[in-house]
């Protein structure tokens, strides 16, 4: 057992201002706090630790425990920049460019290589200074316009900058480059994969001969390319226009987890920040997920072998049940009762069977299935309730209440109710209201299993919740059944409020909103009380 140490790590003298951060160290005072923070211990200060084993390599593991909403880690990106395909964006600030202004209507090019640029400006961006030298040198001149028959069309030829700017670390910053070389690539299962074969006949070829890069070996360069598919982070500001990727390595370090104890976000530099969504005992591994919470074992796993090249055996994963609510499992077709699940979750061509009459089924019958629904709920007008209700209710034969398809349907119908056209929430029959208020209860039951405590899955489903609330208890003629309501949305708002507190200002401002709103139904009930 480690004790508390007792002299300050500054002066030696006699201290118990212990570090609010590692809880490693203590201080006689705040001002020795702060020296020492610039002599070094802003590097050591950390509430965990890097540590590998077989199956998950090198990873995370809290050194302390961790209270729920506390910022893990804050990690600036150490290469960014645009996605394989990509709508036209700005290499200098990787905004996504706006329709240009007539007469010209054509983008704005850099003066030396023709991509398109915000500005000026955007051409000296450190962003795009190596690159465009590059590409100038080897004349070269991007072929990029503007489309007005599809302006929100996706330009392949983006897939060069994120690989050249790694590859420029080499020489422009080579501790930069050997943290990204010291990343994870799964290039041995990769390689043979369609996409990794036009790699190697197109992007190569560029590469090489029309960028003169020649000394870059073939398989380095396709090594950049895998690390890059494995660890990069989408990094979506819709405030700002930006959907990119970049590369932290700190971050790629977290592992995976079907029900993860972590989430992250970005700030207005593209740092990202891992916070805490539940407390962490120490010793427990740090982890976040790549994948949808409601998707089930089958799709998670797939999904998660075909972009990352791992197969998960997680809790989630490996039980055959996933945490009790079946979302893999289909209604049995024989007995109608029982539910169908894999005998072997962790092995994808496992048989099936039905947990009453033992029916079988085999794995090729079930992901079939499996992919016929998920095609069918995918292609539904998701512009209205209507056909979302039609598909829950056309499947309650083979599919129960908590199977993957079903409650992707119902998430989607928490946001159509209240937001469809005829459907805002002033506009919401007494019975559409019921049904959102339902599923939103019924949802955070499942959150809770999947994706809990402080999550964006969760805090918006508050959201979405609390404002129902306060719309029934306006309708309601019982004051006290009103006040009942709008009491238990006051508490669901607070909670809302300390999730989504290191969310954008968008957010912060939307949550103002619903609070003068709620302010304003709950007056009645404050008049004379102190």
């Amino acid at each position: 057992m480690m004790t508390t140490p007792t002299s300050c790590a500054y002066c030696q003298q006699r201290a118990t201002q212990l570090c609010a951060g590692c809880r490693s160290v203590v201080y006689c005072s705040r001002e020795h706090q702060k020296e020492h923070w610039k002599r070094g211990h802003k590097r050591e200060c950390k509430c965990y630790e890097v540590t590998s084993n077989e199956l998950l390599g090198r990873h995370l593991r809290a050194t302390r425990d961790i209270r729920m909403g506390e910022q893990i880690m804050c990690e600036a990106p150490l290469v960014v920049g645009p996605k394989v395909a990509a709508t036209p964006l700005c290499l200098g600030c990787h905004r996504n460019l706006l329709a240009p202004q007539k007469p010209a209507m054509t983008f704005y090019k850099c003066s030396s290589c023709s991509w398109p640029m915000c500005s000026k400006e955007c051409e000296k961006s450190p962003f795009h200074l190596d690159e465009c030298r590059l590409m100038a040198a080897s004349n070269f001149q991007s072929k990029i316009n503007y489309n007005p028959a599809d302006p929100e069309g996706k330009e392949s030829a983006y897939c060069v900058i994120m690989l050249l700017r790694c590859m420029q670390l080499k020489r422009s910053n080579p501790e930069a480059f050997a943290r990204l070389a010291a990343l994870e690539d799964h290039l041995k299962e990769r390689i043979e994969t369609p996409l990794y074969q036009v790699l190697r006949a197109n992007l190569i070829t560029f590469i090489k001969t029309v960028l003169g890069q020649r000394d870059w070996p073939e398989l380095e360069i396709l090594r950049i390319a895998a690390i890059l598919d494995t660890n990069a982070f989408e990094v979506r500001q819709n405030g700002e226009r930006r959907k990119v990727r970049a590369i932290f390595p700190g971050g790629a370090m977290i592992a995976h987890d079907c029900v993860p104890n972590l989430r992250h976000r970005f700030d207005d530099n593209m740092r990202i920040i891992f916070l805490a969504k539940r407390p962490i005992p120490k010793g427990a591994i740090l982890s976040i997920s790549y994948t949808q919470p409601l998707r089930s074992t089958v799709q998670r796993r797939v999904h998660l072998k075909q972009v990352k090249c791992f197969d998960c055996a997680c809790e989630r994963c490996s039980d055959p049940t996933e945490l009790g609510t079946f979302a893999g499992a289909h209604l049995c077709g024989k007995c109608k009762v029982g539910k169908v699940i894999s005998q072997n979750p962790l092995e994808n061509a496992a048989n099936w069977h039905c947990q009453l009459c033992n029916v079988k089924k085999s794995a090729r019958e079930v992901l079939t299935q499996d992919a016929r629904l998920q095609q069918e709920i995918e292609s539904l007008d998701k512009t209205t309730p209507v056909h979302l209700e039609e598909f829950i209710q056309g499947h309650r034969i083979d599919l129960h209440d908590t199977n993957t398809h079903i409650l992707q349907a119902k998430y989607a119908l928490t946001q159509l109710y209240g937001t469809a056209p005829g459907y805002a929430m002033d506009e919401l029959s007494e019975e559409s209201l019921k049904r959102k208020v339902d599923l939103c209860e019924e949802l955070l039951q499942i959150s809770n299993l999947f994706d809990g405590g402080w999550s964006i899955f969760r805090g918006n489903l508050l959201i979405d919740l609390e404002e129902a609330l306060v719309a029934q208890a306006l309708r309601l003629q019982l004051a006290s059944e009103c006040e009942s309501k709008l009491k238990r949305a006051e508490e669901l708002l607070e909670e809302i409020k300390n999730i989504m507190k290191h969310e954008p200002e968008e957010m912060q401002q939307m949550l103002a909103e619903r609070q003068q709103i709620l302010n304003a139904a709950m007056a009645p009930f404050s008049v004379g009380v102190e």
